[in-house]
């Protein structure tokens, strides 16, 4: 997961609710647990929530669920309660989420499925455009990837892996001055790594 610089976080916000239901309480016990990495207690109380009266949503204690599998790299489980949780209220960050895991897991057709709801649903943001962008580099469609990161870099234009990627996808279809243009913006944003994306650059120049 760490190759892919995914980083998934659950934000708490635990507040002193005006009309507190049965439900609040379990789910602010689970947040304690996971804070405390006690994982399985965790799942426990999160699943006893869903069956109790709460002000919190299904969907996002679907996601509270999801985010626990995804720190112990359960991916499998963790896409089950995603899925739920789209499925209730699809939200662009969650989407881009599901697309991502998607995507480890090798289920690629159904990443690019979520990357372009997450794309319909607000085209003004760049990660789902940067993701399917990474995601296309790697099945070797460049034109694709181009079109994509190029647009992630408009809209995310101090994203420094956007222009890592969009200076590979460059020197794949033989633009080399658009690569080592983007190289110097990912250098300037102090983009980690970045010897491994111009090794990766050089290579595709070769092919």
């Amino acid at each position: 997961m760490r190759k892919f610089s995914i980083v998934f976080s659950i934000f708490f916000s635990i507040t002193c609710l005006s009309c507190s239901k049965p439900g609040d309480l379990t789910i602010q016990r689970a947040m304690k647990f996971y804070q405390s990495q006690d994982y399985e207690e965790s799942l426990r109380l999160f699943n006893t929530a869903l069956e109790e009266e709460s002000n919190y949503s299904p969907e996002l204690i679907y996601n509270f669920i999801a985010n626990v599998y995804l720190k112990q790299e359960d991916l499998e489980n963790a896409v089950i309660y995603q899925q739920k949780s789209c499925e209730l209220h699809p939200e662009y960050r969650n989407l881009v989420s599901l697309g991502m895991t998607y995507h480890l897991l090798g289920r690629d057709e159904e990443a690019e499925s979520a990357y372009q709801k997450a794309v319909e649903l607000n085209p003004q943001k760049g990660e789902a455009y940067a993701s399917l962008g990474a995601m296309y580099l790697g099945q070797n469609k460049t034109k694709e990837a181009v079109e994509n990161l190029k647009k992630a870099s408009e809209l995310e234009p101090k994203i420094a892996v956007i222009h890592a990627n969009l200076a590979v996808a460059y020197a794949a279809i033989g633009n080399p001055e658009a690569s080592e243009s983007e190289f110097k913006i990912a250098e300037d944003l102090k983009c980690k790594n970045l010897e491994e994306f111009k090794e990766r650059a050089e290579s595709m120049q070769k092919q």
